[in-house]
């Protein structure tokens, strides 16, 4: 006897895997700690807020935002920006230094301090690209 092959599974609409994929990629790497809204239960809250994903990360933000009682989002100045200075936010601080450096990468697509040539990290195996076991 032979077996049946297995059963074909199949998308309820073509092309969902890759949009829920796309989507998870997109909180994942965009999204921003909304913990300061009170009307929000969830411990890790987040959520997307659209401009302010496409600043750069240093460690020196010249901006900081929050959240007032209406939930509109307000961004303000921490220093005088003169004109044409690129804008610039700080990704979570505190992952910074907490966050194992792949998963870092992973999420952020670079480990802020490290300024090395990504093909020599690549060769030597780095801990940014292969995580240890511990780290996992």
């Amino acid at each position: 006897f032979t077996k049946p092959p297995p059963p074909t599974i199949k998308e309820p609409v073509s092309g969902l895997g890759r949009a829920v994929t796309g989507a998870f990629v997109i909180l994942l790497t965009r999204a921003f700690d909304d913990s300061f809204d009170t009307e929000i239960d969830f411990e890790d809250a987040e959520r997307l807020i659209p401009v302010l994903d496409m600043l750069n990360h240093n460690s020196e933000p010249s901006i900081r935002y929050s959240t007032n009682e209406e939930g509109t989002v307000e961004v303000v100045a921490r220093r005088d920006i003169e004109e044409g200075e690129e804008i610039y936010n700080r990704y979570r601080e505190e992952e910074e230094t907490n966050m194992p450096y792949h998963r870092f990468f992973s999420r952020f697509g670079f480990v802020p301090g490290i300024t090395e040539d990504m093909k020599n990290l690549l060769e030597d195996k780095s801990s940014i690209f292969f995580a240890k076991r511990k780290e996992v």
